[in-house]
């Protein structure tokens, strides 16, 4: 549907900064044994690039990091949107696929810094809470990035659109609205009894209704 396509990246860049986490498809393995590959993963955006980590021991990161192409995809899903038809029931989303080849970050101080934004994009202010990143995590961790230069982001907004015979029908049609909701957060049984819950940690939300 181009109708739904967005082609401004601070809108992209909108919608990668609200998520948590990302789907990422490859193909993995060679010949009769090649075979698609997709892993729910935690990213950041960090400027015009986007991260990935996760375990040397990944199948996934070193294949990817091998040069193939790599597709991740991020999806906000708003409302679910009913109609008074099957056919005509949808879903209010914000959708961005990037495609590309991902690099491996081997210098240590840039691998710090990726690593300090992936925290910082799940929770907010955290890694200014923390402990430093030690040496031997560095070393443990692989960290990939992304170019967005080439995406894609599809929209859809607005009510359910039903067919002029149906608008009579008694059915009920509107939207559903969806968003990520924080319960109370629950303290480490090693925490003091009675520590107050840091502001980053108990004001904690993602998206208008979070």
């Amino acid at each position: 549907m181009p109708d739904r396509a967005v082609g401004d990246p601070a809108e992209r860049d909108a919608v990668l900064d609200e998520g948590i986490f990302a789907h990422v498809g490859l193909m993995a393995g060679e010949g009769d044994g090649a075979h698609p590959v997709v892993i729910p993963m935690l990213y950041a955006r960090l400027g015009d690039q986007l991260l990935l980590h996760g375990s040397p021991a990944s199948r996934l990161l070193r294949t990817a990091k091998g040069g193939v192409a790599v597709c991740v995809t991020i999806t906000l899903v708003d409302d679910l949107v009913l109609a008074r038809s099957g056919l005509h029931h949808s879903m209010n989303y914000r959708s961005v696929v990037v495609f590309g080849t991902a690099t491996e970050v081997v210098d240590h101080d840039l691998k710090v810094e990726a690593l300090d934004r992936l925290t910082d994009h799940v929770i907010p202010g955290r890694m200014a809470a923390i402990r430093p990143h030690n040496a031997k995590e560095v070393r443990a961790t692989t960290v990939l990035t992304m170019p967005l230069d080439e995406w894609s982001m599809k929209v859809r907004t607005g009510p359910p659109v039903d067919d002029d015979e149906d608008l009579g029908e008694p059915s009920w049609a509107g939207l559903i609205p969806l968003g990520v909701a924080a319960g109370t957060p629950i303290p480490d049984e090693h925490m003091p009894e009675g520590a107050e819950v840091p502001a980053h940690v108990a004001g904690w939300s993602r998206g208008t209704t979070g």
